[in-house]
C-alpha cells in the first residue's frame, strides 16, 4: 500500500480551499436568497455579493488552471487502479470547466436581463455585461433560460462535490494513502488541519445563511384603523404604474391600512390617513423586486412604511373629491393632492382615484448609476380602489 506524502506546493493549496469556501457559500447563499420574499430588505444586497463572489471563483479559478498547467501535481498512489486514476482526472477537469461556466452563465443572465442593472465588484469596481447578447430581443426569455442553465451547472458542482469528498475520505480512511493529506494546509499528519478546515467550511456557510435571518422583511406590519368606514382589503388595491425603457410596467404594494373618517356632508371634518408597508411591493419581476428594498430605493431597512395624511378634503364635481395632504416616504415629505371619484350605497363605498409622483422628489433611485440614462422613468403614478363598510 502506497504512503506517498508528496504535497501540492503553498499557493496551489491555498487556491483549493479559497475556492471550495466560496463555492459551498455561494450555493448556500444562492439557495438561501432565491426563497427569500422579494419584499425583503436585503435581497438585493445578497444578489450583489453573489455576484462579486461567484466573479471571484472565476478569478481565482483561472489563476488555479494557469498554475496548474504550470506546475506539476503530485503523482497519484501506484496502488490506485487505472480506471480510478483516470476518474480522478476527469473530475478535477470536470470541476475546472464548472467552476469557469458556471459564473459565466450568471454573467449572461445579468447582462441579458431587462432590468440592466449593473455589476460592481464588491460596490466598487464596475464590472461591464459581457459584449455577446446586445441583440437578444426577447431578453426576459433569455434572462430565464441563463438562469436555468446557471441553476443545472451550480446542482453539478454541488453533486462533483459530493464525489470528491466522498473519494478523499475513502483515500484516507480505507484506502490509508497521502492523497487527502497532500492538499491539507497544515502539514501532513494534521488532524487539526481537517478539523479547522471542516471548521471554516461550516462556520462560513452558517454565517452566510443566518444573517438574513436578522432582516425585518414584513412582519411586524400592522393595520391601525378607525374613523367610521372600515376598508375591505381583500376587495382593495394599492397599485403604482411605471416605465423601465420606454415599457409600462405595474407593481402592488400588498399590504397597507387606511384610517378614514369621511362625510360628505361634513368634508371639513373629514381626515384620511393612509399606511403603506413598503416591503411589501412588488412587480412580479425578480430582479426588480430584489432592487426595490435597497437603500437608493424605499430603504426598507430604515424606512419600512409610507404615510400619507390629509389636510382638506373638497368636493370637485358630481361624486368627485380631492384631498390634499403631505405624502411621507423615507425622510422625504411631499404636499399632493389625491382625486378620487366616490360611490356610496347605503353602508358601502367604493373609491377609485390616482395620483402622480416624482420619484426623485421622495428620493426614489436618485443616486442610482444605472438610472443615468433615464431607464426607469422619473414620473409614477399611482392608483387605488379602496372598499370599504359604514361602521355602526
Amino acid at each position: 500500500m502506497s504512503t506517498n506524502t508528496e504535497r501540492y506546493n503553498a499557493v496551489a493549496v491555498a487556491l483549493h480551499w479559497a475556492i471550495a469556501i466560496l463555492i459551498i457559500g455561494q450555493i448556500a447563499g444562492g439557495l438561501y436568497m432565491h426563497n427569500l420574499p422579494n419584499s425583503s430588505a436585503i435581497k438585493f444586497d445578497l444578489y450583489q455579493f453573489h455576484k462579486s463572489f461567484g466573479l471571484s471563483v472565476l478569478i481565482l479559478t483561472i489563476v488555479r488552471l494557469g498554475w496548474r498547467l504550470s506546475h506539476r501535481a503530485p503523482a497519484l498512489p501506484s496502488a490506485m487502479p487505472q480506471w480510478e486514476k483516470l476518474a480522478a482526472r476527469a473530475t478535477h477537469w470536470a470541476f475546472y470547466g464548472l467552476m469557469v461556466l458556471t459564473p459565466l452563465a450568471g454573467w449572461a443572465m445579468v447582462s441579458v436581463s431587462p432590468t440592466d442593472i449593473p455589476t460592481k465588484y464588491f460596490g466598487v469596481i464596475p464590472v461591464p455585461h459581457l459584449p455577446f447578447f446586445g441583440g437578444v430581443v426577447d431578453r426576459e426569455a433569455a434572462e430565464d433560460l441563463w438562469k436555468e442553465i446557471h441553476e443545472y451547472l451550480a446542482f453539478t458542482i454541488l453533486f462533483l462535490l459530493a464525489l470528491h469528498v466522498g473519494a478523499a475520505l475513502k483515500h484516507h480512511f480505507f484506502n490509508k494513502d497521502g492523497v487527502l493529506r497532500s492538499m491539507l494546509p497544515f502539514g501532513p499528519k494534521s488532524w487539526g488541519g481537517i478539523a479547522a478546515i471542516f471548521g471554516v467550511l461550516v462556520l462560513g456557510s452558517l454565517v452566510y445563511l443566518a444573517v438574513p435571518s436578522a432582516a425585518s422583511n414584513n412582519a411586524s406590519f400592522e393595520r391601525v384603523e378607525g374613523g367610521n368606514w372600515a376598508v375591505k382589503y381583500d376587495a382593495s388595491t394599492l397599485r403604482f404604474i411605471g416605465e423601465e425603457k420606454g415599457k409600462p410596467f405595474t407593481g402592488e404594494f400588498q399590504q397597507f391600512s387606511a384610517n378614514i373618517n369621511f362625510d360628505p356632508e361634513a368634508l371639513g371634518q373629514s381626515v384620511i390617513e393612509v399606511t403603506v408597508a413598503t416591503p411589501s411591493a412588488t412587480t412580479g419581476d425578480s430582479l426588480r423586486d430584489s432592487n426595490i428594498p435597497s437603500k437608493e430605493w424605499f430603504d426598507t431597512k430604515s424606512y419600512d412604511q409610507a404615510r400619507f395624511t390629509s389636510t382638506e378634503i373638497r368636493q370637485i364635481g358630481d361624486d368627485r373629491y380631492a384631498a390634499d395632504g403631505v405624502l411621507a416616504i423615507k425622510s422625504f415629505e411631499q404636499p399632493i393632492t389625491l382625486e378620487f371619484d366616490l360611490t356610496i350605497d347605503g353602508n358601502n363605498a367604493r373609491a377609485n382615484g390616482s395620483v402622480d409622483l416624482i420619484r426623485t422628489n421622495y428620493g426614489l433611485g436618485e443616486n442610482d448609476d444605472w438610472l443615468n440614462e433615464e431607464q426607469i422613468a422619473l414620473n409614477v403614478r399611482v392608483e387605488f380602489t379602496i372598499e370599504a363598510t359604514r361602521r355602526n
